[in-house]
Parts: structure tokens; sequence; C-alpha cells
């Protein structure tokens, strides 16, 4: 009986793994966003265990723009708040605001008891 609970809770594991790795949603607005490990970066967020390398990015709004997101510890992906664009683990997008605000930035993929303080603001000018 143990023997199949745990076989189970395996397979359970790895369907929930296998399901949030599969979000390829990239566009934000009207814009879609075009992800590449070729682009260039204008833009490096670094993301380390539970917090984000700077408190605010600032971008112009109108200009695409190029952001990486590097993970120097741990594993993470990020969430643009009231947009459809994320950004996983050492990939790079394309996104273009067309107005400028404030929009939060979240580490999409839980990654540890801190998990929940990792914020960040991008300020489109």
């Amino acid at each position: 009986m143990k023997k199949w609970i745990m076989l189970a809770s395996a397979m359970c594991l790895a369907f929930v793994i296998a399901a949030c790795g599969s979000n390829s949603s990239n566009s934000g607005g009207t814009n879609d966003a075009a992800a590449s490990s070729n682009l260039e970066p204008d833009l490096v967020i670094q993301a380390s265990n539970w917090k984000f390398d700077q408190e605010d990015y600032a971008i112009k709004a109108g200009e695409p723009v190029n952001i990486k997101l590097d993970s120097v510890e741990g594993v993470h992906a990020l969430k643009i708040n009231k947009t459809k664009y994320t950004i996983k683990n050492d990939q790079t997008i394309t996104v273009n605001f067309d107005k400028p605000g404030t929009y939060k930035i979240i580490c999409s993929l839980p990654c540890g008891t801190g998990h929940s303080q990792m914020v960040a603001n991008l300020i489109v000018e």
C-alpha cells in the first residue's frame, strides 16, 4: 500500500512540475513578446534567493526592450503583473509598453520560504 501511495505522490509531483513549465505566453498589452536566447539584452534582471538585484527597473514607453532574467542563486522565473509577459530563467524576451506606468514584477516560480517577498517594480517612463 505504501508503495502505491509513493508512486501516486511521485506522479503528482511530476505532473505539477511539467504543468508549471508549460506556460509559453509572453505577450503583454497589444504587443507580442519575442523570446530568444540570441537576443542581446538591454536590461538584465538578476534574481537570487528571495530578492531581485534592484527594487526598481526603468524602461521607455513605446520602445522595444530586450529583458533577460539571470538567476544567480536558485532557479527563478518572473511575471510582470497586469501583462502577459513572463520570463523564465536565463531567457531573454522583447517587451514593448505603449503607456507609461509602474508594473509590479514578481517571482512566478515558487522558490522557497522568502518567495512571497520577491517583488520589484518596472517603471515605464
